[in-house]
């Protein structure tokens, strides 16, 4: 047996040993390899158990598809033609329907018909990856959606506008039903908005038309009451027929004018010179009792056929807008005939044969990276410590 100041103990390094001050010592003495073993082989050790021995194959069953609208968008130039003779993209309808798939009502619709704790929870699966795993894990509302956000993953390419969605099952066929049901649930949100889109427009036309035709009648209505209030039918004819005989009278007025004149100067003394002159008299009295009609104050025809003229220029304005609803309706109605907005599928969910999940090797070397680039950091951290307090 050696002795106490031998270097060895039974072929083992004395430095290998904790002394008798401890583990805590022994710890502080040899900090690298404690550090070295505590993040990167415990952590990488640990990792290659689980990836390598523990985790379950997972399958993943992929679809993709294109949100597309039928309405013409505010691009210009080349993409405007582009774009008119064919059929654009429907990026906000598209987030909308990303948002949907990864909601918490697309999983009660889901649920409605699948066990979904029953696909992420089967027998056989690691007790680590599997819903309701640990013993903090309650089977509730919240953590379904929780493991449901985990095991759908939905993204969408920002250039060629299609969503890819991917589910994650421990069976291909689970995985497949879940995708299967996405779809239809993607198709059923989406003629929902279809329906909700169609019938706001079609509401909101038929409100304008409505309003535009009550705003025509009570026009026709104000006009019927003007001409019933002035006592006039047709106040410009009635008008027309007052300036014309008003002319005439006027007319006759020189005419007698003239006569009276070249008799006067002819013959003073001619009897018919007073009945001329009675009848020029009446001839004024009448063209300014026909001119007070026309153009007086009060109840002067001028101002009845002002007040007609407004009366004729509202209604012509509520029958621009009358037809101008009507056109609008009638839009509205052609536009609810047609889809708006639809998904185009372009690859349905597949079937998987193989499980490409987990990517064992892939998350081994991940981890061991990781736990490596930690190890350096806090040996680093640790080393310039230790020779700060040294120095000081």
């Amino acid at each position: 047996m050696s002795d106490l100041g031998s270097p060895t103990i039974s072929g083992v390094s004395r430095m290998a040993l904790p002394r008798r001050g401890g583990l805590f010592q022994w710890m502080s003495r040899h900090y690298a390899l404690t550090v070295f073993v505590a993040v990167f082989i415990f952590p990488t050790l640990l990792a290659s158990i689980y990836f390598g021995l523990v985790a379950s194959d997972c399958y993943v069953s992929e679809t993709q598809f294109v949100v597309r609208s039928a309405q013409k968008s505010s691009a210009e130039g080349a993409a405007a033609y582009l774009q008119d003779i064919g059929i654009n993209r429907a990026n906000d309808d598209a987030y909308a329907v990303q948002d949907y798939i990864i909601s918490r009502d697309a999983m009660h619709a889901i649920s409605a018909t699948i066990d979904l704790r029953k696909v992420w929870s089967p027998a056989g699966a690691d007790f680590i990856s599997r819903y309701g795993a640990g013993p903090f894990n309650n089977d509730n509302d919240e953590m379904l959606y929780r493991h449901y956000k985990s095991r759908v993953k939905v993204e969408k390419n920002l250039e060629t506008g299609i969503t890819t969605v991917r589910v994650t099952a421990y069976r291909a066929s689970d995985a497949h039903a879940v995708a299967m049901k996405i779809v239809q649930l993607s198709e059923a949100k989406v003629n929902a908005m279809n329906n909700r889109a169609r019938a706001d427009r079609l509401a909101a036309a038929r409100r304008e038309a409505a309003s535009a035709a009550l705003q025509l009648s009570q026009a026709n209505v104000a006009l019927t009451r003007y001409r019933d209030s002035a006592g006039l039918v047709l106040p410009e004819a009635t008008a027309e027929a007052d300036v014309r005989q008003k002319s005439m009278l006027e007319a006759e007025r020189t005419r007698i004018d003239a006569e009276l004149a070249g008799m006067v100067a002819r013959a003073p003394g001619n009897p018919a010179i007073p009945a001329l002159r009675r009848r020029l008299g009446a001839l004024n009295r009448e063209i300014a009792a026909q001119s007070a009609k026309l153009t007086g104050n009060g109840d002067a025809l001028s101002g009845k056929v002002s007040g007609y003229e407004q009366q004729l220029v509202e209604r012509e304005l509520t029958e621009k807008l009358y037809e101008a609803a009507i056109k609008q309706l009638d839009t509205a109605i052609d536009e609810a005939n047609r889809q708006q907005i639809f998904i185009e599928q372009i690859t349905d969910p597949n079937l998987p044969d193989t499980p490409v999940e987990p990517r064992r090797l892939r998350y081994m070397f991940t981890v061991a990276l990781l736990s490596f680039w930690a190890f350096l950091s806090i040996y680093l951290l640790l080393s310039g410590g230790r020779e700060h307090l040294n120095m000081s």
